[in-house]
């Protein structure tokens, strides 16, 4: 069922925007909170980190509807929620991930372009689709807080272990040069274990001109 859903955005993304006619583009920055959903763990906690990137966009001028593809490094992850050691320290588990993520988006307008916009700043859209992203790297991290100081023990994912390939769906809202975007994971990060997906939310400064 996820499978035919990512195939089914994927035709749709293609077959629709088919009044675009300007090439456009345009950059992509902003914090990331992120979580996994992990078989037998109810303690996972957002994350916060950064992104950034870069998309291209064919921008619609007798329609609302537009296509674009993204390319963003994403760093990303889980944490779990603070317990407390028989000394009295306090210790929690992250995971730690980066990301080259590589949505392809339908872009809805909610009235057309016309000649007095120069960028979609007044204009609200809303992008739907589906992504691919190819893992770079992970680490597990061990964070005790101890009275006097910190130690943190970092245990790097073996090759193997996890999936390069990561993908799933996004969606985000956009108004004047602000967007909301969330993606959420269909396939599993680890190898081992019933569930491991990626749930990501993004807030960026992000424009098309």
């Amino acid at each position: 069922m996820k499978n035919r859903l990512f195939i089914l955005l994927t035709i749709v993304c293609l077959s629709l925007p088919l009044c675009a006619q300007r090439l456009g583009g345009g950059l992509i920055l902003g914090p990331t909170f992120s979580t996994m959903q992990l078989s037998g763990v109810d303690t996972c906690r957002f994350r916060t980190d950064f992104c950034f990137g870069a998309r291209v966009a064919l921008i619609p001028q007798r329609s609302v509807f537009g296509l674009e593809l993204d390319v963003i490094y994403s760093r990303q992850g889980t944490s779990t929620k603070q317990a407390s050691l028989e000394d009295g320290s306090k210790v929690k588990w992250m995971e730690k991930s980066s990301y080259i993520n590589v949505p392809l988006l339908l872009n809805v307008y909610f009235r057309k372009w016309n000649e007095d916009d120069e960028d979609e700043s007044r204009l609200v859209r809303l992008r739907v689709g589906p992504q691919i992203g190819f893992c770079l790297q992970g680490d597990e991290v061990e964070s005790t807080k101890q009275p006097n100081k910190t130690v943190q023990k970092i245990s790097p994912w073996q090759p193997g272990t996890f999936n390069r390939i990561d993908y799933g769906i996004t969606a985000a809202l956009s108004y004047w040069y602000v967007e909301v975007r969330y993606t959420y994971g269909l396939s599993n990060v680890f190898k081992t274990g019933e569930k491991s997906t990626n749930h990501v939310i993004s807030v960026t400064w992000s424009d098309i001109w």
